[in-house]
């Protein structure tokens, strides 16, 4: 008997929507990882514990705001010492300011 595994929701980028086409096959990471004005397209957003039981709730609020899969972002300004909070904007144009358990939450992969 065998068991094949069919992911719920397709991850793969659609590349169509950049200028020049190009993506790279990095590792998906958090957004907190990413260096200031490094583009990068959200993978998805994933769970954080330090959320607890309003883990769900910050998820689907981030989804509501556009934080959404295959959408382009990048890091507009760090805080203080290069620490959280951090401006980030979407590809649309909005900027939103972000905490660090946020930013985990936002799993992406850079765009060269």
């Amino acid at each position: 008997m065998s068991i094949t595994i069919i992911p719920s929701q397709n991850t793969t980028t659609d590349t169509s929507t950049f200028s020049d086409n190009k993506t790279t096959s990095s590792p998906v990471c958090s957004l907190l990882d990413f260096d200031k004005r490094q583009p990068a397209i959200i993978d998805e957003i994933v769970a954080n514990s330090r959320f607890g039981e309003i883990d769900g709730a910050i998820s689907q609020r981030l989804k509501d705001l556009g934080f959404l899969p295959n959408t382009l972002i990048h890091i507009v300004a760090k805080g203080l010492f290069g620490k959280p909070p951090y401006a980030v904007q979407l590809s649309t144009g909005a900027q939103f300011s972000l905490r660090a358990d946020e930013l985990i939450k936002i799993q992406c992969r850079a765009v060269t």
